[in-house]
């Protein structure tokens, strides 16, 4: 039983491979990552399917306390930042700035797809170690203030016109893009502008680190941000696209529900981002491990995981068909 809960706890270790030998080669194998995550990945969910099974509550307590997870997301923050670093190098040494662009989107969907995860579980917990950890992670992609605007606001203001995390029907994502990045750093000023400078001086920091090793690996590592955030307000559009909570007669909103976020049980690309798409239950029970989220049935549920969800998404006419008509079916069933 311990070797089946540390194979689906170090499982997304496969994207880490296949990082590590697209950083070792960019020319050679960064389109080896780039399939790997926006081909194999969606065909695998297509092939393996979905599982609605939850743990039983004994299972649960034990998934809870098992050894492997949080020295999983220990480890990762190794390869985080051990990957920026290797990159760093590489770049420092070579002349050839397509190999800083190269580096730029292999690193990028890296620390975006698993480093803004990770930071996400990391900043729900309550130890000051593990705040520090999703600290450090979301200054190196120049997105510490997500911790305090997705704690601290967007777990709110979920499913409401005034979250910039919460996308409304008819809104593409590129539009979204331009919304949720303004408007998330407005907000985490507003609720707290010492935590949010707190983590500007941490991206300058790396910045300046960066920059002590030339003008190309500064621009490597704006760059990667770029990409890292910008998967992450992707997966934010995905998440709760034209989902809404009913206003009240008293001004408040009606309870989050968990109709009002979309949810994958695709085995394959659940097993890789940390349980991340089952998102219901991350509303419901922000504070509980990603181990043990639970599949809602009333929840609605995407078609495929996040990596093909944001393939569709970058095409919006393609986007509105599929998704609108789901919309409008969960309106009329609410």
């Amino acid at each position: 039983m311990k070797i089946i809960y540390f194979f689906k706890t170090f499982f997304f270790l496969l994207l880490t491979i296949v990082t590590a030998l697209a950083i070792s080669s960019p020319f050679s194998y960064a389109i080896v990552e780039f399939a790997f995550i926006f081909i194999l990945i969606p065909l695998a969910d297509y092939a393996i399917g979905i599982s609605t099974i939850n743990f039983s509550s004994e299972n649960e307590i034990i998934m809870k306390n098992n050894f492997f997870w949080q020295p999983a997301l220990y480890f990762y923050f190794i390869t985080h930042f051990g990957f920026l670093f290797w990159a760093i190098l590489q770049i420092a040494s070579a002349n050839d700035w397509s190999y800083t662009l190269l580096l730029s989107v292999v690193v990028g969907l890296y620390t975006g797809g698993l480093g803004i995860t990770v930071g996400h579980e990391l900043c729900h917990k309550k130890e000051l170690h593990l705040q520090l950890l999703a600290d450090l992670l979301l200054a190196s992609v120049c997105y510490q203030h997500f911790a305090v605007e997705h704690v601290r606001g967007h777990h709110y203001r979920v499913a409401t016109h005034a979250d910039p995390a919460s996308a409304r029907l008819g809104e593409s994502a590129y539009a979204f893009w331009v919304r949720a990045v303004k408007d998330s750093f407005i907000h985490a000023l507003e609720i707290d502008w010492k935590r949010v400078l707190w983590g500007v001086i941490l991206s300058l920091i790396f910045a300046l680190i960066c920059f002590s090793y030339g003008i190309k690996v500064l621009i490597f590592f704006l760059m990667q941000s770029v990409i890292a955030f910008t998967l992450l307000e992707l997966v934010d559009y995905i998440e709760h696209y034209g989902l809404s909570r009913k206003e009240l007669n008293n001004g408040r909103f009606e309870k989050v529900r968990p109709i009002h976020s979309w949810n994958s049980s695709h085995i394959f690309s659940n097993g890789l981002l940390f349980n991340l798409q089952r998102h219901s239950d991350h509303h419901a029970a922000a504070h509980l491990p990603y181990s043990i989220l639970k599949h809602h049935d009333e929840a609605p549920q995407l078609p495929s995981g996040y990596p093909g969800m944001i393939l569709l998404a970058l095409v919006p006419p393609l986007w509105f068909k599929v998704m609108d008509k789901k919309v409008k079916v969960i309106q009329v069933s609410s």
